[in-house]
């Protein structure tokens, strides 16, 4: 199954082609990898402590905070994956309006100002990593950093997305089949 949803039909053999490409696969693979990886550990860690506190009556301690510190990458890593499969809200309205050359106008705009936005969030967001530096979680010891270093994540990740977006709807013949959700391949 393609992960990219989006044939690139302009010059398939072209090396920005294989550049985006394995990019997007690289994407996408890192935000499953951390989305599924949290949601199993936090998982595991919650069911050990119901399992420990019903044999014990007394609780480990340490697996009520792994959701606070896993939870924003399983969330972070989902926000990436839909980005990357045009699965995100979007506003159509102008887009029946404008013939290919408008769209494809309008979508590099965006892209750009999506990218940029992003980019700028996840500089933005290393400050908040140097503020939270001395914060620990009490029981495990862990850094407060770890939590919101997924922010930074999330955001190049979809500053990213946006450019190999970017190049998708240059190349594209039809700028608006550039990463569209096709509902039929959630099953």
């Amino acid at each position: 199954m393609d992960t990219t949803h989006t044939p690139l039909t302009a010059a398939p053999d072209s090396p920005a082609v294989q550049v985006v490409r394995w990019v997007d696969n690289t994407i996408v693979g890192i935000s499953t990898v951390l989305a599924i990886g949290s949601l199993a550990v936090m998982f595991v860690s919650l069911m050990a402590e119901v399992i420990v506190r019903y044999l014990t009556n007394q609780g480990m301690g340490w697996p009520t905070e792994m959701p606070n510190i896993l939870f924003p990458w399983l969330v972070m890593g989902g926000i990436v994956m839909a980005a990357q499969r045009g699965q995100h809200i979007a506003v159509t309205a102008l887009n029946g309006m404008l013939g290919k050359g408008g769209n494809r106008i309008l979508l590099v705009s965006h892209q750009i100002l999506i990218a940029a936005t992003f980019f700028y969030l996840a500089w933005v967001g290393l400050d908040v990593i140097e503020i939270t530096g001395s914060e620990a979680y009490p029981v495990t010891g862990i850094s407060a950093q770890w939590a919101y270093l997924a922010m930074i994540f999330g955001f190049v990740g979809l500053g990213i997305t946006a450019l190999t977006t970017l190049v998708r709807v240059l190349q594209s013949p039809d700028p608006l089949s550039v990463r569209v959700h096709h509902i039929e391949e959630d099953l």
